[in-house]
């Protein structure tokens, strides 16, 4: 497992915690939460139409044109994936002006899953991750004590939640009606999700 740590440049107002060896990626305007932090980022990537200041010279730059078929942030994710690396924590994805980059990093979240790989948004005080077809109890710990799943793929069937307020067994969730907003993790030993065919979407919040 190979750790990437992809800063965007979404609004960012939780610490960015980075894990030992991880590759460090800034995208675009994300620079400016790693300055803020003191970051200093392996590699910068983008069209740098939003981070206008002059990029600094010691860090390597990867400067893609204004019009291509991916952002930033996914532009980071193909740069990591060519690299190596298979685990993504991915910081500011969400918020900002534009809800069309929140969507189209929910359905990057959705293509990592898909490839059999990992990925974790952050967002203030929600965590964000895919489910795939087969995975069983995944663990939610209590210091997420309240979560939704959502059904990303059209059906997702065998449910199972364990450990929480309003337990499922073997359930079907469709992405017509969110069956799955707003539980709670009932036991300190967590909660735990399996499903058998399809994508979920886990959103864990603290308190």
């Amino acid at each position: 497992m190979k750790t990437c740590v992809i800063i965007a440049g979404g609004d960012v107002t939780e610490t960015i915690r980075i894990p030992e060896q991880a590759l460090i990626l800034c995208a675009d305007s994300g620079y400016r939460h790693a300055l803020k932090q003191n970051i200093k980022p392996d590699v910068l990537i983008g069209d740098f139409d939003s981070y206008t200041n002059k990029l600094p010279e010691d860090i390597k730059i990867v400067r893609y044109p204004v019009e291509k078929d991916v952002s930033d942030t996914w532009a980071c994710v193909e740069y990591a994936k060519e690299k190596g690396f298979d685990t993504f924590k991915i910081y500011g994805a969400f918020g900002g002006d534009r809800i069309d980059h929140s969507i189209a990093n929910l359905q990057m979240l959705r293509n990592i899953a898909e490839e059999n790989m990992t990925a974790v948004l952050y967002y203030k005080k929600q965590v964000l991750t895919n489910l795939n077809t087969g995975e069983t109890d995944f663990l939610i710990p209590d210091f997420y004590p309240y979560f939704s799943l959502f059904a990303i793929s059209e059906v997702c069937k065998g449910v199972t939640i364990t450990g929480a307020k309003y337990p499922l067994e073997n359930a079907e969730l469709k992405n017509l009606f969110p069956l799955g907003l707003s539980n709670e993790v009932s036991t300190p030993a967590g909660a735990y999700v399996s499903v058998k065919e399809g994508n979920l979407l886990l959103v864990m919040t603290a308190k």
